[in-house]
């Protein structure tokens, strides 16, 4: 007796070892998710930082090298400052995107879309300013090539997104023995 399904394509034998292979890892798939979009930001964040930074169309930025005194303190490559800062934004406003599409979908979230955004924004905040510091701190002091100092940064706050959200912006609904929904 043949089976009414259509034979299984190459790429649904790969999508579905891919799930099972998924499955048997000691780690979530959400944190798997998690990982492959941070990855994605990460391409983002360097993408946007080496475009503001390196290349040599006209920019608004200041020349490279250029420093600013704010008076307290002298920053001393402001266009690093800018681009990376900018950059981080990027990434942010993709890292939203695609958790909200993909990593977080399929948990229920009485917040509104943009008060999420700014939720996520606000904590997300800890990360940029990791990689941010270790941008502007170890390319001018330690010589480290700012990609490299991004690089450090963003694993650096790897942790701190995670939890973050995971457990305040798509948190799993908590399901109370006895309680009405």
């Amino acid at each position: 007796m043949k089976s009414s399904e259509p034979p299984p394509t190459s790429l649904s034998r790969i999508n579905t070892a891919a799930y099972t292979t998924l499955q048997r890892l000691p780690v979530s798939t959400t944190f798997i998710k998690f990982l492959v979009v941070g990855g994605a930001g990460y391409l983002v964040n360097q993408f946007v930082l080496f475009t503001l930074y390196d290349l040599s169309f006209p920019s608004i930025l200041p020349e490279k090298g250029k420093s600013f005194d704010c008076g307290l303190f002298t920053i001393s490559d402001l266009k690093l400052l800018l681009a990376s800062i900018v950059a981080v934004e990027a990434s942010i406003v993709s890292n939203f995107t695609w958790h909200q599409r993909w990593t977080f979908r399929g948990r229920h979230q009485r917040r509104a879309l943009p008060v999420r955004f700014l939720a996520f924004h606000f904590t997300s905040m800890g990360s940029p300013l990791i990689s941010l510091v270790a941008v502007n701190v170890l390319t001018p002091a330690f010589g480290i090539l700012p990609y490299i100092a991004n690089t450090i940064g963003i694993c650096l706050a790897a942790a701190w997104n995670w939890t973050l959200n995971s457990f305040l912006i798509w948190p799993k609904e908590r399901i109370i023995p006895g309680a009405f929904r």
